[in-house]
Order: structure tokens, then sequence, then C-alpha cells
């Protein structure tokens, strides 16, 4: 089983999917994780700008562009070769895309208002409403360039998701009941 998140930022992604893994037992890899894990496995110098979410050089872009089929296979090859066929929960680096056909795979999407979501941003660091604006804009700009440059899909589209919740109106409570519902289904297939 695999479970991937991608996010709006302030949708409290990471503690979901910890919540998640502890849950089922498995591991919860986000960034910071998967990126320690690929420079232990020797493999982050091969996908440096995949794991390290850094922005590709716009001198390069058109060129990487003529590289699509590379490209598109980057997300699933560099996974795989940290996580093996390992069970776990992988918050962002494009996995829904990079295992949509994994058929024990659940992609889920969460979202929320972005008013409430700025809110939270401001809550939980102490941000000030300004600087809680310009970070959930400019995260949420970086993931939707990161996951379509990486996919070819448009970020947050229901139809790239098994499941999109919005986290702010349903709260992470019910959040949860949904997503052990559908992993319930998933698991009796």
């Amino acid at each position: 089983m695999i479970i991937t998140i991608g996010r709006e930022c302030g949708c409290n992604a990471d503690e979901i999917g910890r919540m998640l893994a502890g849950k089922y037992g498995i591991f919860c890899y986000t960034k910071a994780e998967l990126i320690q894990l690929a420079k232990e496995k020797g493999v982050y110098e091969k996908y440096p700008f995949f794991f390290g979410e850094m922005p590709v050089d716009m001198m390069i872009s058109p060129m990487a562009e003529s590289l699509e089929v590379r490209l598109r296979n980057t997300p699933q090859e560099a996974l795989e070769s940290v996580l093996g066929g390992e069970d776990c929960v992988i918050v962002g680096r494009a996995a829904g895309y990079a295992f949509r056909n994994r058929k024990d795979a659940l992609r889920i999407f969460l979202c929320g208002e972005k008013e409430k979501r700025i809110e939270r941003m401001m809550d939980k660091h102490g941000f000030s409403r300004r600087k809680a604006v310009k970070i959930v804009e400019e995260t949420d700009d970086l993931r939707r360039g990161y996951h379509e440059y990486y996919s070819g899909e448009t970020w947050g589209a229901a139809h790239n998701y098994d499941i999109c919740l919005d986290v702010m109106r349903l709260g992470k409570d019910r959040v949860m009941h949904i997503i052990d519902t559908a992993l319930a289904e998933l698991i009796d297939k």
C-alpha cells in the first residue's frame, strides 16, 4: 500500500501523513526524509532537482522540454530508487503521478480555502498576515510548477487523484475517516 498526498500550503498534510503512517504501521516521507534517504542511498546526485525542489534554470528549460519522456519518468524512477516497493506515505514529490499505475496506491489531494490556510499559517508559526499570505502564495506556486514540470498534469485537478479533500472545511478527523474508508476499500480489492 502506498498513500500519496499532494497539498496546498497550510493543509496539515505532514501531520495527516504522519497520522496515517502511525495508524497503518508504515513510514511517512516528506521532502526532508526523502532527501536524507536519497543521500544515504547515493541517489540524490542523480536527481538533485527532483529531490531538492530546485527550479530548473530557464536557459535549460527548452532543452528539458525536448526530453519530455525522460522527464516524465523522473518521479517514478527517483522514488522507486530510494523506496523500492516499500509501503509508505509520501507527501509531495509528484508521488501521485509517480505511482498512478500502482493498484495499491491511494492518491490524495488536500486543499482548503486560501484565507483559512493563511490564518492557519499565522497561528501555527506566528507569522504576520503579510508574511503568511506571501508564504502560502509562493509555496502553492512552487508546488504547482514542480508538479506540472515533472508530470505534465494540472496540480490539484481532481481527475489526477483518487480523492480530493477540503481540510479546512472538513477538519482533520473527518479527513482521516474518509481516507480510512477509501483505504479499506482499496485493501479489500
